[in-house]
């Protein structure tokens, strides 16, 4: 056998094997099987060693889909800034995460650790914070002016987490029947103190303090208390209504609008406004950047639109 045939069988052996399988392409870039495996080794390591079969292979196509998408983002979004001039260095990504790092007064391996515990890689961490700056580079939110209403609109959808709630401060009176409370209603509007009558004719286990219930959010009222309290001017007296086997009438004394919020609450609540700003800007550029960057994965067939 010839010199050259014997280099030939060593470098080319007879059965070869794939080793790196292809899974995309998005524009002039691959991710191979590698490139997935490898997005958070620990984790992949973890379902790996599974021994239900059905289970490693149910979380390994659930890693390996999540993986997948997850990176082709990232490539576009990258291929998408580069077109416009935006490059994010490896200096400038590393000096950022340091400076993370250290800003959780936490060592790199410590910081390692932390994103490990959350199922994180450090290589997972670097893209997210990597598209960060590109779109922080890319996006900026237009100076705009903050409406009234979009702060209450924000207020309405922020309501629960930020502890926001209408307030009305009222006073009851409770009788047996209509009538009884009919009475009452018009000696006060007579000239006669609510509070006093309150204390002399009423059921409720507030008469002692004249009626007075305090702040009440509206929310946790019974409803047909809370339809005659909002219905009620400031200051004036409710509508009777049925209030549990007896009859009521409210004095509405002050108002407290969820909206009448303080400085801090305001500001968290631009802030949010902003965020939100933003993430739309965000998906509108990733929406537009995938229509220029042609992907492929190889599980699916090319389709030209």
């Amino acid at each position: 056998m010839s010199l050259f045939l014997i280099l030939a069988w060593q470098i080319f052996p007879a059965k070869a094997e794939v080793i790196n399988k292809i899974e995309a392409h998005v524009g002039n870039r691959i991710i191979t099987s590698y490139d997935v495996e490898m997005l958070n080794p620990d984790l992949y390591k973890k379902i790996i060693a599974i021994k239900d079969e059905d289970t490693r292979n149910m979380q390994l196509a659930q890693y390996k889909e999540q993986a997948l998408n997850f990176l082709i983002d990232m490539y576009v979004m990258e291929i998408a800034a580069e077109k416009e001039g935006i490059k994010v260095s490896d200096r400038d990504l590393d000096r950022a995460i340091t400076e993370i790092a250290a800003g959780n007064n936490l060592s790199m391996a410590d910081f390692e650790k932390t994103l490990k515990s959350q199922n994180l890689s450090l290589k997972q961490y670097k893209y997210q914070i990597k598209s960060q700056m590109i779109l922080r580079s890319k996006i900026s939110v237009p100076q705009i002016v903050i409406t009234e209403e979009d702060i209450k609109n924000m207020a309405d959808e922020k309501q629960d987490e930020l502890g926001l709630k209408d307030l009305y401060h009222i006073s009851i009176i409770t009788a047996q029947t209509k009538s009884e409370i009919n009475n009452i209603i018009n000696r006060v509007k007579k000239g006669a103190s609510f509070e006093d009558e309150a204390r002399k004719n009423s059921l409720d286990t507030s008469a002692a303090l004249g009626g007075d219930l305090g702040f009440q959010n509206a929310v946790y009222m019974p409803i047909e208390m809370e339809k005659a309290v909002e219905s009620t001017p400031i200051g004036s007296l409710s509508k009777p209504f049925k209030y549990e086997d007896k009859w009521a009438v409210c004095l509405v004394k002050e108002f407290k609008s969820k909206y009448d919020m303080d400085e801090a609450t305001r500001e968290k609540i631009r802030q949010a406004i902003g965020e939100k700003l933003f993430a739309e800007a965000v998906d509108k550029w990733m929406k537009k950047s995938k229509e220029t960057v042609i992907v492929l994965k190889s599980n699916e067939k090319f389709k030209v639109k």
